[in-house]
């Protein structure tokens, strides 16, 4: 029997180890190319991987058995200290008129394209096995 699609603890840390690879790489680029949109790209890189740990964190608590009051509690706790810190970011990225709307979508997307690029691979990786089990 050949390979199992598998998503597990593995796949979700390689998809943060590749998210953030790609912030450096790409914010490498933007400091030398286009600078001014150095801060709405890394702004939205960092709400990007907020959004995909604060699912992460819920997922695997929600799944536990045994639910207590503390963990609602610590569900808030997250959400609004979360939300606070990105109302603060974006506040400062429309004060200080950093705003760069292609750069900030580019760092909301960045997960979504870590996550389509690891699953390419893994899925080229499982044919190639299972091109070379047939020969």
């Amino acid at each position: 029997m050949g390979p199992v699609l598998e998503i597990g603890d593995r796949f979700i840390r390689q998809v943060y180890i590749l998210t953030i690879c790609l912030t450096i790489v790409v914010g490498a680029v933007l400091l030398g190319f286009k600078r001014p949109a150095l801060p709405s790209f890394l702004i939205g890189s960092a709400i990007s991987l907020s959004l995909f740990w604060s699912i992460e964190f819920a997922v695997r608590r929600l799944i536990q058995p045994g639910k207590t009051k503390r963990t609602k509690y610590l569900f808030g706790f997250v959400a609004i200290g979360k939300y606070t810190v990105l109302g603060v970011l974006l506040y400062f990225l429309f004060k200080m008129e950093w705003m760069n709307i292609y750069a900030f979508a580019g760092g909301i997307v960045l997960v979504q394209g870590a996550i389509i690029i690891k699953a390419v691979v893994l899925l080229m990786s499982i044919l190639s096995n299972k091109g070379s089990n047939q020969l």
